[in-house]
């Protein structure tokens, strides 16, 4: 499963640097965000050659997704380099969007599986991983980007809290029904303690210090958010690796 979580965490990244206006942010951030995007590919592509590679019925599929997000960061990267901020931007959504799709290859091992309800949450991890990292890696930029407005950092936190609302009606309610429809035998009594653990640890608390977060950035204390936003962060990963592992074991939205 590592190599579905790195590959999420590079599409969740190239995700981040699409969300604020390109012309907002210094060019530093966005080659950061390719290079940290390509280094989490690579190592997804390293672990999946030597130890995940799915199904002959995937394998096609997973590979070629597999490379293609590779491919695409690499594009976005490049056009960052030479200041190319629009171009650099479509490549980072279709990095994205191609990351998503290889991690759903990743994770699974019967195409019967590949609905659209995993598919979802999949790319709700990527996005929740990815935008937080990049949320906290903008605000130290403000340490050295004197001359950059507080807009994009408003924008990505408050994307972040749309992406968190999202999730926990996912984990909650949607998984609730879903459950009701085809019960997992044996969920509580099996995976109760990650369940717990993911809506407490990778949902609630995580909300608290976003909203503070929050608040931080509009009063321009963007060191604070940033050291709000580490915190929050590193809960966030916890509760997003358990969530993949509940979607794997059981097939419900978490």
């Amino acid at each position: 499963m590592l190599e579905t979580f790195l590959i999420l965490l590079a599409g969740g990244t190239m995700l981040a640097a699409a969300i604020p206006d390109p012309k907002t942010v210094t060019l530093h951030w966005l080659r950061l965000a390719g290079i940290l995007a390509l280094t989490f590919a690579g190592l997804a592509a390293l672990w999946y050659f030597t130890h995940g590679m799915p199904t002959p019925s995937l394998r096609h599929f997973a590979t070629s997704s597999l490379i293609a997000t590779i491919v695409l960061v690499m594009l976005q990267l490049a056009f960052a380099q030479v200041d190319w901020r629009r171009l650099q931007r479509w490549f980072a959504l279709l990095a994205a969007l191609s990351a998503v799709e290889a991690g759903v290859f990743f994770l699974h091992r019967d195409p019967s599986h590949l609905i659209a309800i995993e598919f979802l949450s999949i790319a709700g991890v990527a996005a929740m991983c990815g935008v937080a990292l990049m949320d906290m890696l903008l605000g130290h930029a403000y340490l050295t980007a004197a001359k950059m407005t507080i807009a994009p950092f408003l924008r990505l936190n408050r994307a972040l809290l749309v992406i968190l609302g999202l999730r926990s009606v996912s984990a909650v309610v949607v998984a609730h029904f879903v459950n009701q429809a085809h019960p997992v035998e044996k969920l509580w009594g099996i995976h109760g303690l990650y369940i717990g653990t993911r809506w407490f640890v990778g949902l609630l608390v995580p909300a608290v210090f976003l909203f503070m977060a929050h608040d931080c950035i509009k009063r321009r204390s963007t060191q604070s958010a940033t050291g709000i936003l580490y915190v929050a962060g590193v809960l966030i990963f916890i509760g997003e690796i358990i969530a993949l592992q509940l979607v794997r074991d059981t097939g419900l939205p978490f």
